[in-house]
């Protein structure tokens, strides 16, 4: 029998995964009406998917990811005034070359992706410790950062801050309004692939170029699809001092997958199963953390319904993390808000992101 505290928070999460059921009910009721994108014939579709079984990325996910050893070229092209600091806007050159030889002339036409961004929030006046900060899906405008990672705190701690910005977003994304979800298709789980690998490829450029230009002790926070980059990057690379993961995804197959969606033209199981591993088998499940397990903090809702909890916590109990709060509420409505708020800024001071290089 459940106590009146146990009830309560049964509650709490209902209601916060209402939300998020709301929400997830509006792309459902407006898919009749969405633009078709290009979707590719079956013998060609089979080809791309079976790529990556035949290379073995599936069995060994680490060996599809390409992480460069060195900074691109890069350029500072925006430069505005921020408190009693500078708001930095860089870019470089994405190196990254689609591993899959199907689809690299369709992936590279997206010229604007070709270019990453990183934004930057920087007293400018010694190396301070830097928090990078990885955005939620079809996100990752700077003011949106602003609000949702609290920059303004972050630097009145005494820290800088910083925005990796996921390839097909912001100024990467497609003009076309259509393609502007890009990044997860379900219906063409090759696409994926290469957005998640160059995702972790940029993401280690960017870490060059702030060492670079001088920045010193780089932590990584992600929320949703933030989170789902900063655990995959944190089972790839020891580069970052830390990876914090709020309300993250972890696996792919919900509330969304490969099995959500219709092609024009019927799958047969085996296709329909090969489809699956290819969608899930760049998951952080699949990998083993190569930070130490007290520099990874995660923090979840039990009711979330976008990055659903059980995943969240199969990951904290498949890498044996002890840094796992699981919260009330869901991902858009979480009532434990203080608490979180706690828990984070807790973790930045334990690991030395504040008193070394305050005011």
């Amino acid at each position: 029998m459940k106590t009146a505290s146990e009830e309560r928070k049964y509650m709490l999460d209902n209601i916060g995964g209402m939300v998020d059921s709301l929400f997830l009910a509006v792309p459902r009721l407006m898919l009749p009406f969405k633009p078709k994108t290009h979707v590719m014939v079956p013998a060609a579709y089979e080809a791309a998917v079976d790529f990556y079984i035949d290379q073995g990325f599936t069995e060994s996910p680490a060996s599809f990811f390409t992480l460069p050893d060195a900074a691109p070229a890069y350029r500072l092209t925006e430069e505005t005034p921020y408190h009693d600091g500078r708001c930095q806007i860089w870019t470089y050159a994405s190196g990254y070359e689609p591993r899959n030889p199907d689809i690299r002339d369709t992936y590279l036409a997206h010229t604007a992706n070709r270019t990453g961004w990183l934004v930057r929030w920087t007293h400018g006046d010694r190396p301070r410790p830097t928090v990078l900060c990885l955005h939620g899906y079809m996100l990752g405008e700077p003011h949106q950062a602003r609000r949702m990672f609290n920059i303004r705190k972050l630097f009145e701690r005494g820290l800088d801050a910083a925005l990796f910005v996921t390839p097909f977003h912001w100024r990467r994304a497609p003009a076309a309004r259509a393609e502007r979800g890009i990044f997860l298709q379900p219906d063409n789980v090759a696409m994926t692939a290469e957005c998640v690998g160059q995702a972790m490829h940029d993401l280690a450029a960017t870490l060059h170029i702030l060492t670079d230009i001088g920045t010193e002790h780089i932590g990584l926070i992600g929320a949703s699809l933030g989170g789902y980059n900063a655990a995959l990057f944190a089972g790839l690379s020891d580069r970052p001092a830390f990876a914090a993961m709020m309300v993250p995804a972890v696996n792919f197959s919900a509330p969304f997958g490969p099995d959500d969606v219709k092609l024009p033209y019927a799958v047969a199981p085996a296709l329909a199963d090969k489809i699956r591993r290819v969608w899930a088998f760049h998951s952080p499940l699949n990998l083993s953390p190569r930070l130490d397990h007290d520099d990874i903090l995660v923090i979840a809702a039990r009711g979330d319904k976008l990055c659903p909890y059980p995943h969240v916590q199969a990951l904290c109990r498949q890498w044996q993390l002890t840094r796992c709060h699981f919260l009330t509420g869901g991902h858009w409505l979480m009532f434990d808000n203080r608490r979180r708020g706690a828990a984070w800024y807790q973790f930045l001071d334990q690991k030395g992101f504040r008193s070394r290089l305050r005011h």
